[in-house]
């Protein structure tokens, strides 16, 4: 993470036999070495700072740009499956949706339907190629009515571009609406997940089943409830009816430190199991450690966010473009 997947490509390009096999079945054909990449992040990324792009007026976007902020994002963070959010100033996002929107006009960007958060996306799948197995960039920008918006970016199998792939997608769909973890598109990426620390193997927005189902017990539906709502909801059926304050919920620093520790609002749960039954729902071991990930995953962010609506993996520009200087130096 951070930078340091480029350890692996460097190496891959020395020569070394694991290293060259990994690169050769993860990455697409112009990211299987050094050069390839650097010149992929500069021709879409200039000087390799992601606010420098982002402070590009509309009319100098393209779809690679969209695409490259993707990489970056996997450079930070490496992700199986997972979907990443991008933090936008007022004036960042005045250029972010001024390209979206002129992009979908002209046709380099295609409107396409979305389970995901706001359920209004774009697909940027035409010369996709920097994973195997998936074909398809989900392009979105979230968070414009709280007036904290974010580029919503996801990598997924299939495009909806044809009855074909319309058809894979929604096989793929249909999974994930069953086992809350959708199919294997890359079972090279998939097993690196599996046995490595550099790559998660899950990280993004849809909930898991048993997390659903605690959000139905609290009247909560929709795919853009929060954790601040779960907690807060999950604490006033713990005998707390005034719940926690507005200034621990908004805040995911504050939430996830609150939530954690032997005195903590998770600690506070298990000790009014009986109470939290009584009211049908059952704060077993499995939701603790779910509730325990997401405090994790919210403190572990480099700045705090006004929300966290499951593992989707928050960024900020800064955090792109220090991932990007660190990965430069294993590409050089």
């Amino acid at each position: 993470m951070l930078g340091t997947i480029g350890q692996v490509v460097k190496f891959a390009s020395l020569g070394a036999p694991t290293a060259q096999q990994l690169v050769t079945t993860v990455f697409g054909p112009d990211f299987q070495n050094p050069q390839g990449w650097a010149n992929f992040l500069d021709r879409n990324i200039p000087g390799r700072d992601v606010a420098t792009l982002l402070n590009r007026t509309p009319g100098f976007w393209r779809r690679e740009n969209f695409q490259a902020l993707y990489v970056a994002c996997w450079i930070f963070h490496p992700v199986e499956k997972g979907s990443y959010m991008l933090q936008l100033s007022a004036a960042h996002y005045a250029n972010v949706k001024g390209a979206y929107v002129g992009l979908l006009q002209s046709g380099e960007l295609q409107s396409r339907i979305s389970s995901h958060l706001s359920k209004k996306g774009a697909s940027a799948h035409d010369g996709w190629d920097f994973l195997q197995g998936y074909s398809e960039l989900l392009v979105q920008v979230e968070g414009e009515q709280t007036g904290t918006p974010y580029l919503f970016l996801k990598c997924e199998g299939h495009p909806m571009s044809g009855a074909i792939s319309t058809l894979k997608h929604g096989l793929s769909f249909l999974v994930k609406k069953v086992t809350h973890a959708g199919m294997t598109a890359s079972p090279a990426l998939n097993n690196l997940a599996m046995n490595s620390t550099t790559v998660e193997l899950r990280a993004a927005e849809n909930f898991s089943k048993a997390f659903e189902k605690v959000q139905g017990k609290l009247g909560l539906s929709g795919t853009e409830v929060t954790v601040g709502e779960v907690v807060d909801g999950l604490y006033k059926k713990a005998g707390f009816p005034n719940g926690l304050p507005a200034n621990v919920t908004a805040d995911t620093h504050s939430l996830g430190r609150a939530m954690l520790g032997p005195q903590g609002i998770i600690a506070v749960l298990r000790k009014q199991g009986a109470t939290l039954k009584k009211a049908g729902i059952d704060f077993t071991p499995k939701l603790e450690k779910e509730l325990t990930e997401l405090a994790e995953r919210m403190v572990a962010t480099s700045v705090t966010h006004s929300q966290q609506h499951y593992h989707e993996v928050r960024v900020t520009p800064d955090d792109l473009t220090q991932s990007l200087a660190s990965f430069t130096t294993f590409i050089r």
